[in-house]
């Protein structure tokens, strides 16, 4: 069972490119913090950037890529002390052909857009990403599929070639994946979601449950599963995880609920058998609990 693929269709993982934007020196780019995962790439030349939290600069080169899972707020500039507009002007000018930075040669073109996710599905692989993720350009070109995927968003953006907004936003759903890939691979978690992934046992609860949230699992079940005593297992699932290995589950049914009701027309009923729930009341119960609003009504609300 691919977990990680499980999780983001659950989520409902989308992108937007928003442009293509080329500055010209001196400039600056103040990013309010938000709910969308901001994304720059580097095309050509660099530029610093500045974490709110942190008194220094980071610099970024030429195919470097800078992801803020969290939306946390940062900005984007060509040198200490640089004038600094707010991002949203910064866009709206470009749109509507008057573009802040322009004049001299080109010192610095980047390809900016965002990652969105349904917040309301709260799963704890959001919570274990970090406020920042730099890949730098060395990184990015070890890689053959990240290299690629990034070149071809950087070709196609701003390019005119009909479709060329499709395949960029589509390709900037694979560059997040991508890039989770590439953190996971680089750090050696001890706890977290991230952990519970590069764990052989729990990664392998994790997808028994993912595969048939409508089994009766129970804890003892589950350690079987993966050759681990309950209490062994329990300990294990819940320093990773963050939550006991039942809470998980139920957790899961109720979010993989949580998208039938938003993506199909299946009875209250059946929806709640295909999560392992015989009695519907029961199921209004614990989907009530998870989301403060039972399952018809919050299917009227879509």
């Amino acid at each position: 069972m691919d977990i990680l693929s499980d999780i983001l269709r659950t989520i409902n993982l989308k992108s937007a490119v928003y442009a293509r934007l080329n500055f010209s020196a001196p400039w600056g780019m103040d990013v309010d913090s938000g709910v969308f995962a901001q994304f720059h790439m580097v095309v050509s030349g660099s530029c610093l950037l500045n974490l709110k939290d942190s008194k220094g600069h980071v610099r970024l080169s030429e195919g470097d890529i800078v992801v803020f899972p969290r939306g946390d707020s940062h900005a984007l500039l060509d040198s200490p002390g640089a004038k600094l507009v707010s991002g949203k002007e910064v866009l709206e000018a470009v749109y509507n052909k008057r573009p802040f930075f322009q004049g001299g040669s080109c010192d610095a073109s980047l390809v900016c857009g965002h990652f969105e996710f349904d917040r309301s599905v709260n799963h704890p692989l959001v919570g274990a990403l970090p406020s920042v993720v730099h890949i730098p350009d060395a990184e990015r070109s070890r890689v053959s599929w990240l290299e690629s995927t990034t070149n071809v968003i950087m070709q196609e953006t701003d390019s005119g070639i009909p479709g060329s907004d499709v395949v960029v936003n589509r390709l900037a759903e694979v560059l997040f994946i991508q890039i989770i890939r590439a953190y996971m691979r680089r750090n050696n978690f001890s706890n977290g979601f991230l952990a519970a992934l590069k764990d052989r046992d729990i990664n392998k609860a994790l997808g028994l449950i993912h595969s048939a949230p409508c089994d009766p699992w129970t804890v003892e079940k589950l350690g079987r599963e993966v050759g681990m005593s309950r209490s062994a297992f329990s300990s294990r699932f819940k320093e990773l995880v963050g939550l006991a290995p039942m809470e998980y589950t139920t957790n899961w049914r109720m979010q993989k609920a949580y998208e039938m009701l938003k993506d199909t027309d299946l009875s209250l009923g059946a929806i709640a058998r295909q999560i392992g729930y015989v009695s519907e009341p029961a199921f209004n119960r614990a989907f009530k609990r998870q989301f403060n609003k039972n399952p018809g009504a919050l299917r009227r609300s879509f």
